[in-house]
């Protein structure tokens, strides 16, 4: 019987023009795959999460740097709550910086939303509502968070959430991604990605289209999972010795024996029990 993967659709519906989208992550990392065995490529578990869900890339190019860093086509700011001190130094000398994109609407830090710029009876459009690239918290304790706007709306599968987590397995960005559950079958505007400053001493510069994130989706079901500890004489246990007992067995044989008995619990490839090495 030939295997098929059950697709979960998701919808987009962009905000902004030519804006960059999110896209299926990919299972590899890198261009160039170094030979020889044991390379992170040929280990299925890290591949596979690697894979799934969408890789959301950056919609705008910012950073935080020391002024004189910053680009000379960006335009600096701090955060609103982000005071002088006495001497009007700052605790953190860095400064956020993005840069306009007017094909996308984002300029000075803000998109212009005209796709749901309201058009009234005569056809003519009304205000557009305008969206942050980069925002904050308003609370003191949170000066080392800002958020990430992205200019599109989710969509999918009623009782399917989206998790939102820092981008699976690749080289990371000098700040964390907070992980984040959204209800993505009904919520209505633009998700924001909570992200974590670096220490003082780090600069970081982003350019749009660079992957910052990852989305992953969830049956809300999911959320309360249980757990039943099996007891070493429960019958069941049995089951779990022979297949522990077959497992050692054939990777004895073949170190790469878990991609081979995924496909066939698949029902990819018919694995019967080895007489001889694995190929």
């Amino acid at each position: 019987m030939e295997y098929r993967e059950a697709m979960t659709e998701v919808q987009i519906f962009p905000l902004v023009p030519n804006v960059m989208l999110p896209m299926p992550a990919p299972a590899t990392t890198r261009s160039h795959i170094p030979s020889g065995y044991g390379v992170q490529e040929q280990c299925l578990p890290f591949t596979a999460a690697t894979a799934l869900g969408f890789l959301i890339p950056s919609p705008i190019t910012f950073g935080l740097c020391l002024p004189p860093d910053v680009p000379p086509d960006g335009h600096a700011f701090r955060s609103p709550i982000d005071r002088p001190r006495s001497d009007g130094t700052f605790e953190d000398k860095r400064v956020f910086y993005v840069k306009d994109n007017p094909r996308c609407s984002f300029v000075q830090n803000a998109f212009t939303l005209e796709a749901v710029a309201p058009v009234d009876s005569r056809g003519k459009r009304g205000f557009a509502p305008r969206e942050p690239g980069i925002s904050f918290f308003d609370r003191e304790d949170q000066l080392d968070l800002f958020k990430l706007h992205l200019p599109y709306i989710w969509r999918t599968l009623p009782e399917m959430d989206t998790l939102f987590l820092p981008a699976m397995n690749r080289p990371t960005l000098p700040l964390t991604v907070l992980s984040g559950l959204v209800e993505t079958d009904w919520y209505a505007s633009p998700v924001n990605l909570v992200m974590r400053k670096p220490p003082a001493t780090h600069a970081i510069h982003v350019t749009v289209g660079a992957p910052v994130a990852q989305a992953l989706f969830v049956q809300r079901s999911d959320r309360h999972p249980t757990m039943k500890v099996i007891a070493s004489h429960a019958r069941v246990a049995r089951d779990f010795h022979t297949a522990l007992e077959e497992w050692y067995e054939h990777h004895a044989q073949e170190r790469s024996v878990y991609k081979i008995l995924a496909r066939s619990h698949h029902g990819r490839v018919q694995v019967e029990k080895p007489s001889g090495p694995i190929s």
